[in-house]
């Protein structure tokens, strides 16, 4: 990454809740020639600006459909990224006369909401899934666009747990520090700063080795605040600005902070099936036997090592259901419509239900998408 695009990058990466579109269209990568790769990606501005570095020294042609300015996961999930948007960007970028082949590859983490047998009906362009991870896309072009089963595991780690801890604790401070500083004092909001950032990233930073989940997750949450706060008040103490007043302002600092944090932390991580999505009603996915001819779509999609190919029968199997996030991924591209969810309540939703609808912000399947 050079130096001049760091703010644009930080902008991007702690507030990356917030759409940033960049341009779409057609995009050289080194010296492309008639026989280079053709990639897909959606146009948030840090993922554009990491696939340029990533992909730097190596000559690829890059497809940037409308994203909305959401990251490939998040649209395809809410209905932002569809199919209908990559058929756009190949007619419109001019990508067919810069090119002898007719094969474009998406990354895997779009599954969830694209159709691509519906991109190659209306565009004649083969399609084929890249690895779930932007790093691990220059191994894959190397090896002639094979994908290993490892590269489809989407892995979570620390500078990433790191970056998603800015973009949770960042805003929260912007909003606490002023109204701490005008209504209290600049000492206080200043102490009350460092502990919500404090927890905030220790929070992310052990986030392999916590219970984030069931019941017990309000314990994790609680022990959290509690350290913070203490950490707080020490502070404050040595500061020499150590009332009860101010330490009860820390305290309750750090417990809004986790408040909002807790109403949806595991739907922020890639490991994970939302809370609200799941509350009181949790989703398992299911496979009808019958229906399965072993084409493994699903597995080549599965961001969690949910599926396998199993044995002689080559029909796919349920390995690690306890690892589903219910991105439906795998339900969208079976051939045959084999999978789906059943719910805790008894209800099954069918593979046509998942194609036609998305995600809302509140984890529900409301949003209407077009065939």
């Amino acid at each position: 990454m050079k130096l001049a695009d760091l703010p644009a990058y930080l902008r991007d990466r702690v507030l990356g809740m917030l759409p940033h579109r960049a341009p779409t269209g057609l995009i050289r990568i080194g010296s492309p020639d008639r026989s280079s790769p053709v990639l897909v990606t959606g146009n948030f501005t840090l993922t554009v600006r990491r696939l340029r570095d990533c992909l730097r020294g190596r000559n690829v042609w890059l497809l940037v459909a409308n994203s909305k300015g959401i990251n490939v996961w998040c649209a395809s999930a809410g209905g932002y990224l569809t199919h209908h948007d990559i058929i756009s960007v190949i007619r419109t970028s001019g990508i067919e006369e810069q090119i002898d082949h007719r094969e474009v590859i998406l990354p895997q983490l779009c599954a969830t909401g694209i159709e691509r047998r519906r991109i190659t009906e209306a565009t004649g362009f083969a399609t084929r899934w890249g690895p779930a991870r932007l790093e691990d896309l220059p191994a894959f072009l190397d090896r002639g666009a094979r994908v290993y089963k490892s590269e489809r595991f989407m892995r979570f780690p620390l500078w990433e747990r790191m970056e998603m801890a800015a973009m949770w604790s960042v805003p929260m401070l912007i909003i606490l520090l002023p109204i701490l500083a005008l209504v209290v004092s600049l000492v206080t909001a200043a102490v009350a700063g460092a502990a919500v950032a404090l927890m905030v990233f220790a929070l992310f930073g052990l986030l392999p080795w916590l219970q984030i989940q069931g019941r017990l997750r309000f314990l994790t949450f609680a022990g959290f605040v509690v350290a913070a706060a203490l950490f707080g008040a020490g502070t404050l103490f040595v500061l020499g600005a150590g009332t009860s007043a101010h330490v009860a302002d820390v305290a309750g600092s750090c417990l809004a902070a986790m408040a909002v944090l807790s109403i949806d932390l595991a739907g922020t991580t890639p490991w994970y099936g939302s809370y609200i999505n799941t509350f009181h009603n949790e989703a398992h996915i299911e496979l009808v036997q019958e229906r399965c001819t072993g084409s493994a779509e699903c597995v080549q999609v599965c961001p969690r090592d949910v599926l396998w190919m199993g044995g002689r029968q080559r029909k796919v199997e349920i390995k690690n259901p306890d690892q589903c996030i219910q991105c439906g991924a795998c339900i969208v591209q079976c051939p045959r419509d084999a999978l789906r969810f059943r719910y805790d309540n008894g209800r099954v939703v069918e593979a046509p239900t998942i194609r036609r609808t998305r995600m809302n912000l509140l984890g529900r399947r409301s949003i209407e998408v077009s065939d």
